[in-house]
């Protein structure tokens, strides 16, 4: 599985919000996850995902349905990001981690 992450503040949920996108080589589909960062500190009844697509589509063949959802939750994930994920896709990549900031620079894990 590949992993792509962009860390930033996140107006609708008020906290800062972790998104992973990636591709699932075992599954052979797109995956974008959204939590909440510090789970801890979530009230109860909170369970700090902002979006899954395991609530929602599974694993997709493109990437076409997770664009139109992190505009609808004004996620604001870099080009590049969508672009690595498709490489990944391109190259059946596992094992892969990859951190983003805003500007789509490459930063220290996080």
């Amino acid at each position: 599985m590949s992993q792509h992450y962009l860390k930033f503040f996140h107006e609708r949920s008020g906290c800062d919000v972790r998104v992973q996108l990636g591709w699932d080589r075992p599954l052979q589909g797109f995956y974008m996850v959204a939590l909440k960062e510090n789970q801890d500190a979530l009230p109860d009844g909170d369970d700090g995902v902002v979006y899954s697509n395991l609530y929602d589509v599974g694993h997709t063949a493109d990437l076409t349905h997770y664009k139109e959802v992190s505009k609808q939750l004004d996620f604001p994930i870099p080009d590049v990001m969508w672009r690595a994920a498709y490489l990944d896709f391109q190259h059946n990549a596992v094992n892969k981690q990859v951190f983003y900031d805003l500007e789509g620079r490459l930063v220290d894990p996080y």
